[in-house]
């Protein structure tokens, strides 16, 4: 670790004696670079200055999006400290985890849309499903809070909050895309978005496809339709309305594999939201929101081996992975501005997540998980240079009865550009409905002679994290240099795993261990044309149980992005990603590492007055390397795509 630490540091601090020491250049800020993003938004549900936020965020904004040439969310997050993420849609959509996971699912952080949480319940409390709702042409910014965040947003926020914000309804226009290359890569989509007196619309369709993994079966598809209105309901009020529909058409399955044959599966997603604001005077405001969310999975085929199990044939017996599940939320926020100060935000939400899926706990009854939870944050700035950051979150749910989360976090801005920032907190997980009161059971092909694979014992305490942290933020402004970093331990108990060698499968709490590290991104604008991105992270986990917890994540990662715009309009982007030491799900025994080294080179046009731009994109240019599974590799791809707006 030292041995790259040291040149990290002593690199980062000549930079800034230059910075300091250097002519005066033209002001350029971290929020320059951000685009139109002055504050934090979802942190702590009080817009704050980076600098002021209880925590280390990441933010990504759609000139980072666009320049990087990803074609999701998931494989956009590679580039955030601390994140695992795979492009394969085996066993889920392609999905990101914080700080290493030890199954196919990544269950222990939070990932909302425009604030609705998109969490599955019959995928095992996996949000890659919801990490497809919006096509990267229709996300704004996307806000990464890196470490648990569970006193704001409840139990599923165990390590991290992802945050992606959709683009603003009154951004009026038209604009379509393709995109077509190797891999049989072919992307589609339009936009269009108009106004009336006192009320904003825009709709968006697009379909996404390739072939997807070297050795995954199938080609992989995501289509997409989303709406969104913005109505002026007087006196200051504003009423919006989402909606919107995904499928995902993937493959799954090996040609050698009797109980997982080759075949292609479907999941979809549909969703209603809601959210009024009124300021209620000068000082204060009130937002109430609903949303409904409902997820379908269809993925069944026959059993295909003639041997025996426990003496008996199950050749041609039914192998259903599906399920349907419908989730509600209703959240009242009331926000309030005490003095020049003191700032605080209080709500209540109730939530319920129904699941049906007969091969989940064979029964064709509906699962059913209740929460209440009560949140609020208080904003003291003790001081000018000093702001303490109180937040906490009551919650009382079905699966993991009365839980109390709390954080504590005080930022000092030691001087202009510099602030240091300590904080603790604690988080609870409760158990998935899967995890709780799985029941999976196949029968022969007659209906008959269960046999049970699964047989969840119920008795789960929820999962419990203490966090410790220390950051740095810098932003120097004159010199178009800002960056975080953030030291954390973070000590989970209680966790929630399958003992090995028990039979039928059960959950217990069984892991204790420990996550510890440090995480550095900067950004650096030396100039209007040329922009730079880069971040580090070591990780280190100890006690765990199973060797995919202890290796989840990679010992140590780096990633980098240079964008530069020649004189001509020309824009040239270089995109680099490493992990060190990293164990892949079905690799139980050996650790692996990879890179990979994207590009792109984008042009604008005119097609009379429409503007337009073409852009080339490779995607790892280097070696193939193994992506989330030993089995799949990510090869070379090349494409080029067409954005013509109106």
């Amino acid at each position: 670790m030292s041995s790259k630490l040291l040149p990290l540091l002593l690199s980062a601090a000549c930079a800034i004696a230059r910075a300091q020491s250097g002519s005066q250049a033209s002001a350029v800020s971290e929020r320059d670079f951000l685009g139109e993003v002055p504050v934090v938004l979802s942190v702590s549900r009080l817009a704050q200055p980076l600098d002021e936020a209880p925590g280390a965020v990441t933010i990504l904004d759609r000139q980072f999006i666009r320049m990087s040439g990803a074609r999701d969310v998931a494989d956009l997050l590679r580039m955030v400290p601390g994140f695992q993420t795979t492009t394969s849609f085996e066993t889920d959509a392609p999905l990101a985890s914080y700080h290493g996971r030890s199954d196919d699912w990544a269950n222990r952080i939070q990932v909302l849309v425009d604030g609705r949480s998109v969490y599955s319940g019959h995928l095992q409390g996996s949000a890659g499903l919801g990490l497809q709702t919006l096509a990267l042409d229709d996300i704004a910014r996307i806000e990464i809070l890196r470490g648990s965040n569970s006193a704001t947003y409840g139990a599923r926020a165990f390590l991290g909050v992802i945050n992606i914000i959709s683009r603003d309804v009154r951004d009026l226009g038209s604009a379509a895309t393709m995109t077509m290359g190797d891999n049989m890569v072919a992307d589609a989509g339009a936009s269009i978005g108009w106004g009336l007196p006192g009320a904003t619309y825009r709709i968006s369709v697009d379909s996404r496809g390739d072939e997807g993994l070297r050795a995954a079966y199938g080609r992989n598809r995501v289509s997409r339709v989303n709406a969104v209105a913005s109505w002026d309901t007087g006196g200051g009020a504003e009423l919006d309305m989402r909606v919107g529909a995904l499928g995902i058409d993937a493959g799954r399955g090996s040609a050698d594999s009797p109980g997982n044959v080759q075949r292609m599966r479907f999941l979809g997603s549909q969703f209603v939201q809601m959210d009024w604001r009124k300021p209620l005077d000068g000082d204060q405001d009130v937002q109430l929101s609903f949303s409904r969310t409902q997820n379908t999975h269809k993925d069944n085929f026959r059993y295909q081996s003639t041997g025996l199990i426990n003496g008996i044939n199950y050749f041609g017996a039914l192998v259903d992975f599906g399920g349907q599940e419908q989730n509600d939320a209703l959240t009242l926020q009331h926000t309030v501005v005490h003095s020049l100060s003191l700032r605080s935000v209080w709500g209540t939400e109730l939530r319920r997540e129904q699941v049906t899926s007969h091969s989940s706990f064979d029964t064709r009854e509906q699962v059913v998980s209740n929460f209440s939870r009560l949140f609020g944050s208080v904003e003291w700035r003790l001081q000018p240079d000093w702001v303490l950051n109180v937040g906490a979150m009551a919650e009382q749910s079905d699966m993991g009865g009365g839980t109390f989360s709390p954080r504590l976090m005080l930022n000092w801005h030691v001087f202009a550009g510099h602030t240091l920032r300590a904080g603790v907190s604690s988080a609870f997980r409760p158990p998935s409905a899967y995890e709780k009161y799985a029941a999976v059971r196949y029968y022969d092909a007659n209906g008959t002679q269960p046999l049970t694979t699964v047989l969840s014992s119920g008795a789960l305490l929820p999962e419990k994290i203490y966090t410790r942290e220390l950051g740095y933020n810098y932003n120097l402004a004159p010199h178009g240099i800002s960056g975080d970093v953030r030291f954390f331990d973070e000590r989970i108990t209680d966790g929630i795993e399958r003992p090995s060698g028990v039979s039928p499968e059960d959950y217990r709490n069984i892991e204790n261990f420990s996550i510890t590290g440090v995480e550095h991104q900067i950004q650096w604008k030396p100039s209007t044309a040329t922009q730079l991105f880069a971040t580090q992270t070591w990780t280190q986990i100890a006690g765990a149980e199973r060797f995919k917890t202890t290796h989840g994540a990679a010992r140590y990662a780096a990633s980098l992005m240079a964008v530069h715009t020649l004189s001509s309009g020309t824009t040239l982007s270089l995109m680099h990603q490493q992990s060190d030491d990293i164990g892949l799900m079905s690799g139980s025994d050996r650790l692996y590492s990879m890179g990979r080294t994207d590009i792109r080179v984008a042009q604008p046009l005119r097609f009379g007055k429409h503007k337009a731009e073409l852009a080339f994109v490779v995607q790892n240019v280097d070696q193939p390397y193994r992506d989330g599974d030993r089995k799949f590799f990510f090869d070379r791809r090349a494409f080029v795509s067409l954005r013509v707006d109106h």
